[in-house]
């Protein structure tokens, strides 16, 4: 407001002079007057006030304008389309405080795109959750109903309660699934990586997955930097790294071994899962992390959701890291995380 202070400070500077002049013009008229003193004194006083007056106009005029100017700024930022009515380039107070209100719509602009963005990703999980359980709950009903009909031997009941059965744990599956993605689609933001050792989480994942490794002859074989450190989130990675050995088990050759190795970078830290079986078509490759894809040879071989890669992809990229497949000497696949060594700034 520099401009506006030193317009305001010309306007009652030239009063002040105008009625100093004023004052000496009527001294000495009353000096050679007289008798008519108390009239020019009467006038003089007149004077003041028209000075003074017309300063007062002045002034409220400018304060007017500089007013409306702000009135207009707020509400253009109220009808979503800004427009500066001042200089910033000046080192005036309407033009901070333009600056700080265009700041605030910013920010606020930003918060409902982020919270629309939200609300959509939400619709976009509930559909996907719709859409993916109702063909459990189709079979569920259809073979339902083939129970009720007479005369269904031993062994075709026997197989329809299989069938059921599977359907009840695909939607035990798809819950399961559902209910830690939405977990982790709350948590990203409130990842908690710290700099600790990446073996103990390794470790843990391979504890988890060891028995259901075991009753299918498969043997998990870790190699590579036991000291390696990097920068991540506990609970969340190894529910990544237990994903990866989930998948190594379920559509690896049986009674193989799956590779574990850590390697440690000069900005991350390397953790693969190795596993011998079917190779992933490298086709599907930009696709095997999407929520809910399933590949073709996955398909085939087992029963699943399509959840797993992509929790992990989200936990990778939710602490800087990221994830990627690749073909391990042409006799299976292989999953590495790269996890940062460092807090970055």
């Amino acid at each position: 407001m520099r401009n506006d202070r030193v317009q305001i400070k010309v306007i009652v500077i030239t009063a002040l002079v105008v009625w100093l002049l004023s004052l000496a013009v009527f001294g000495v008229l009353a000096l050679k007057v007289g008798t008519a003193a108390i009239i020019l004194l009467f006038l003089y006083g007149l004077w003041n006030l028209v000075i003074f007056s017309a300063a007062y106009l002045a002034v409220s005029r400018k304060v007017s304008n500089v007013m409306k100017q702000v009135d207009y700024c707020i509400q253009s930022m109220i009808d979503g389309c800004p427009v500066r009515q001042f200089s910033e380039m000046e080192d005036s107070l309407p033009g901070k405080f333009q600056h700080q209100l265009i700041k605030l719509y910013q920010i606020l602009n930003s918060s409902q795109e982020r919270e629309m963005k939200l609300w959509k990703e939400m619709g976009s999980l509930v559909a996907d959750l719709v859409h993916q359980i109702n063909t459990p709950l189709t079979n569920i009903q259809i073979y339902s109903g083939f129970l009720m009909q007479e005369g269904l031997v031993k062994e075709e009941r026997e197989k329809v309660y299989k069938i059921i059965n599977h359907q009840i744990e695909k939607l035990g599956w798809f819950g399961d699934g559902f209910n830690k993605m939405a977990q982790l689609e709350d948590d990203i933001r409130k990842l908690e990586p710290k700099h600790q050792p990446v073996l103990p989480m390794v470790l843990s994942a391979i504890d988890e997955i060891s028995v259901k490794a075991e009753a299918r002859g498969d043997e998990i074989v870790f190699s590579g930097e036991q000291d390696a450190e990097a920068f991540y989130d506990s609970k969340w990675t190894e529910e990544a790294v237990f994903n990866l050995l989930d998948n190594a088990v379920k559509y690896g050759q049986e009674g193989s071994s799956i590779l574990v190795q850590i390697t440690s970078y000069e900005l991350f830290v390397r953790i693969d899962v190795i596993n011998y079986g079917t190779l992933i078509p490298k086709e599907e490759y930009p696709a095997i992390f999407n929520r809910y894809y399933r590949g073709k040879n996955a398909a085939c071989v087992k029963e699943g959701v399509g959840l797993g890669l992509y929790l992990s992809w989200q936990v990778a990229a939710g602490q800087g890291g990221y994830i990627k497949v690749g073909e391990y000497q042409g006799k299976g696949n292989i999953f590495s995380i790269f996890l940062v060594k460092n807090i970055t700034d």
